[in-house]
């Protein structure tokens, strides 16, 4: 290996791992060749990936041809996909990920919302073709699949359950056969499923939830606009409203299925941002804080998702500011976390000073969670226990380059960010709060 390697792997998050790996990677003669031959800078970004991604480094020693991705610049941008099977599909997903992990491992705070962009539009991408392979291209068949939560967001992390809700076209709107339209939506839906969560052994597409749908798991996988209008008109349940806030159409089978979408977005605009408030209302979102806060409490290890101070606190508190003033303000109503935030000072909700330190915050706090399911394409969020993981952690995002203790200087970065996002959930529902501070939609104080 070249001095010049050799300062890049000392430099690494996880030095001794990132040698032996370049080692293996070495032993391949035609691998060899085009290690070597990579530029500097591609040739720095492969040992950051391999130094800390293990899911990747896989990737690498499966398909070594991808390591001409880093010939290519990086950006937050997806490329198309026109995949002719799922096979093909994931091969693209997989290709797609590691250029966005070169991305992410170069990207600072600032920019970050590029690369939470980023990795939403990889899952739309895959989502959409996915769709149109199981379709069926005999039949009509309007379907509007929707997005929620950090998918409709659009601040996917990279192991993310993709969070979806189907909606058909109307009875009296359909031109054919309405039975046999509805089992092939069933048909279609549960193939799409499968194939997104069958695994191999390069991976698997997405983890599927349909369980935000009208009813939940015991509920039909699709219900017609009519019907989820309906269902929604007469739901209580104000986790619901929560879903719903951040909902977006993903993907149709046609074009149709796209004005079905914007159809049901449009009729459940009220019941997402009420312009009154009643006692009633404030039980239920007091009861949803304090279900959150006997999470916290259950968690083991910190989690950064739902652990005090974590990505729960900061995405509760900008919600309820939404849900509560968003009758009032329509720039409230976005789905994305950080616009949210920008409209919250517009709409004189917050200074801008106090949006720049909750920005702050959370995209530390996301880049910390993608970086420990960077690790093995996992759906985890709990900050390792072991001192020398943690250590990896910190040298990844770059705390090994500040003129102190990799690991302590993290630390207290991390505590920082915890203290204030344990401060926003601790604003939202005050134990006491009177009736015309209800009415006037002035929850955060």
């Amino acid at each position: 290996m070249t001095a010049g390697l050799d300062k890049l792997l000392a430099e690494s998050a996880a030095p001794e791992q990132a040698t032996l790996r370049f080692q293996q990677l070495f032993e391949d003669q035609d691998l060899r060749r085009q290690i070597e031959n990579l530029p500097a800078a591609g040739l720095a970004e492969l040992v950051a990936v391999i130094s800390i991604s293990n899911f990747l480094f896989r990737l690498l020693c499966r398909h070594p041809e991808v390591i001409d991705t880093f010939r290519q610049p990086i950006d937050g941008a997806v490329s198309s996909a026109d995949s002719e099977d799922f096979t093909a599909l994931k091969y693209y997903k997989y290709r797609e990920l590691l250029r966005l992990t070169r991305a992410d491992l170069l990207t600072s705070l600032d920019d970050y919302p590029a690369l939470l962009d980023g990795l939403t539009r990889l899952a739309e991408t895959v989502l959409q073709q996915a769709l149109q392979l199981c379709r069926d291209q005999v039949i009509e068949m309007p379907l509007c699949m929707f997005g929620l939560g950090k998918l409709g967001a659009a601040e996917l992390n990279y192991s993310s359950d993709v969070d979806l809700v189907f909606v058909t076209a109307n009875p009296d709107e359909y031109a054919g056969d309405y039975d046999e339209y509805g089992k092939q939506v069933i048909r279609c839906i549960r193939q799409f499923s499968r194939a997104l969560e069958e695994p191999d052994v390069d991976g698997f597409l997405y983890r599927v939830d349909l369980k935000l749908r009208p009813w939940g798991r015991s509920g039909p996988l699709a219900m017609s606009v009519d019907e989820t209008e309906q269902y929604y008109e007469g739901s209580s349940e104000s986790w619901e409203r929560f879903a719903w806030l951040r909902a977006r159409v993903i993907a149709g089978t046609d074009s149709v299925s796209y004005d079905l979408g914007n159809d049901l977005l449009a009729r459940l605009q009220p019941f997402v941002f009420s312009r009154t408030f009643g006692s009633t209302d404030l039980e239920r979102f007091i009861k949803i804080k304090s279900d959150m806060t006997k999470q916290r409490q259950r968690a083991g290890s910190w989690d950064v998702k739902v652990g005090v101070g974590g990505i729960r606190d900061i995405e509760f508190f900008v919600q309820m500011l939404q849900l509560v003033n968003g009758g009032k303000h329509p720039e409230l109503k976005t789905t994305n976390t950080l616009a949210a935030m920008r409209a919250l000072v517009k709409a004189g909700l917050l200074s801008a000073d106090e949006a720049g330190a909750i920005r702050k915050s959370y995209l530390f706090l996301r880049q910390l969670e993608n970086r420990l399911q960077m690790i093995d394409e996992r759906q985890t969020h709990h900050l390792p226990d072991n001192e020398a993981e943690r250590r990896v952690l910190a040298r990844s995002l770059g705390y090994a380059n500040t003129g102190s203790d990799a690991l302590d200087a993290f630390e207290t970065e991390l505590e920082r960010h915890q203290t204030l996002a344990r401060s926003c959930f601790e604003r939202i529902l005050p134990e006491q709060i009177t009736d015309e501070e209800n009415k006037t939609g002035t929850i955060s104080k």
